[in-house]
């Protein structure tokens, strides 16, 4: 087997000098991120001119670009001609990539691959209690990288596309039943009789805030605990399982969610999570955070979780957050708001069709789960030469 030459990314990529975009103020400008684990780049937020006060850059099709703060996390891409037009910060630096040599594309997914991460990482320096070390570009570029021959850098990429192309495939069902899930709950919350009722959640239960907690109390085992940031990522419609546990010596400085509560994220970076609730069903209490809620209730508790997510009690969210560096909603407001209450057979009736539906969606998760994590190792015995590379004129496979 061939070795491949290891050689500095300074012999392959020359950076970009990006032009400055100073947009009027009326302009509609798209700020792009790149996401973590080489998926790519994406509009992370639009914003008017008039509120961009910090520099920005225009993004150029066919130039290799990453986050500066989180290249340890394989923030790297390759710009694509939909992103022409498209805005970033100076945290995202741009490379010409030497074709004779290399291709952006083949220098994205090495740049994104584990073998890569723990180097970018060593030469990262920054604040470790806030998950950031910023590769900056002097350093990015003394980093070195496996240079295979150009033919077999094709073909790499052309596997790694089919595989692309697959999960593109279950992401593409995943959106479509997550599109169905949440119009078949708008339905079903719309066929109501006279046996409906429209209540504020303060006249169903009451609502009261947790207590203060921080990631590094987490111990092995001990008190069960439910982080509001694990609302947004960990949690579905409800659960009885949690994935944190405090030091019982904690157990009279919390605050607790008994079986049937909600816990609702009163925090969140984005509208799209706040409020976002989940119904624990566990055997004993569970210790909450402070930037969520604990709502005990009169209702069917997946019932109550269900309706959380729904169009209509979304809409009233507009009107009672607040919208700063994040968005946050208050006791006072979440007591306001209404929910529809049917006779508590109907919420059974809803909640066991929702989690029917969202059985459904959860085993279109964990097949795109599993074919990323395929997709993982394939491309790492791939870049670390464990699997040998025909060149693409070749009628051998990889």
């Amino acid at each position: 087997m061939t070795e491949w030459p290891s050689v500095p990314l300074a012999t392959l990529v020359a950076q970009h000098a990006p032009e400055r975009v100073i947009p009027a103020d009326d302009d509609t400008v798209r700020f792009a991120g790149v996401r973590w684990y080489g998926e790519g780049l994406f509009v992370r937020e639009e914003r008017r001119g008039s509120d961009v006060k910090a520099k920005c850059y225009a993004l150029r099709p066919g130039l290799l670009v990453y986050n500066r703060l989180f290249a340890w996390k394989q923030s790297f891409a390759v710009v694509a001609d939909e992103f022409e037009g498209v805005v970033v910060s100076n945290e995202f630096p741009q490379f010409e990539v030497d074709a004779k040599l290399a291709t952006p594309e083949f220098l994205a997914l090495y740049c994104s691959s584990p073998v890569f991460a723990s180097r970018a990482l060593g030469s990262s320096s920054g604040s470790a209690a806030v998950s950031r070390n910023r590769l900056k570009e002097d350093d990015f570029l003394r980093l070195k990288v496996a240079r295979p021959p150009l033919p077999v850098q094709e073909r790499i990429q052309a596997v790694i596309s089919a595989v692309d192309a697959v999960i593109d495939g279950l992401l593409a069902e995943f959106k479509a039943a997550e599109a169905a899930r949440r119009a078949l709950l708008d339905e079903l919350l719309q066929r109501r009789d006279e046996s409906w009722k429209q209540s504020p959640l303060g006249k169903l239960g009451t609502v009261t805030r947790g207590k203060r907690f921080i990631k590094s109390d987490y111990v092995d085992s001990g008190i069960g605990c439910i982080h509001y940031s694990q609302i947004h990522t960990d949690f579905g419609a409800h659960t009885d399982t949690v994935h944190s546990c405090l030091p019982k010596e904690m157990r009279s400085k919390l605050r607790f969610a008994k079986t049937g509560n909600l816990v609702i994220a009163g925090t969140s970076e984005n509208f799209d999570g706040v409020s976002k609730a989940v119904a624990w069903l566990g055997d004993g209490d569970v210790a909450v955070h402070d930037d969520a809620y604990i709502f005990d209730h009169e209702l069917e508790p997946r019932f109550a979780s269900y309706v959380f997510a729904s169009s209509e009690f979304r809409a009233q969210l507009p009107a009672v957050i607040s919208n700063t560096k994040v968005v946050r909603v208050s006791k006072d407001a979440l007591e306001r708001m209404t929910v529809p209450v049917p006779m508590p057979e109907i919420q059974a009736e809803i909640a066991n069709t929702m989690d029917t539906i969202d059985r459904q969606v959860q085993s279109t998760s964990d097949e795109i789960a599993r074919a990323q994590t395929a997709r993982a190792a394939l491309l790492d015995a791939l870049l670390t030469h464990k699997i040998e590379v025909m060149s693409s004129d070749s009628d051998d496979d990889v």
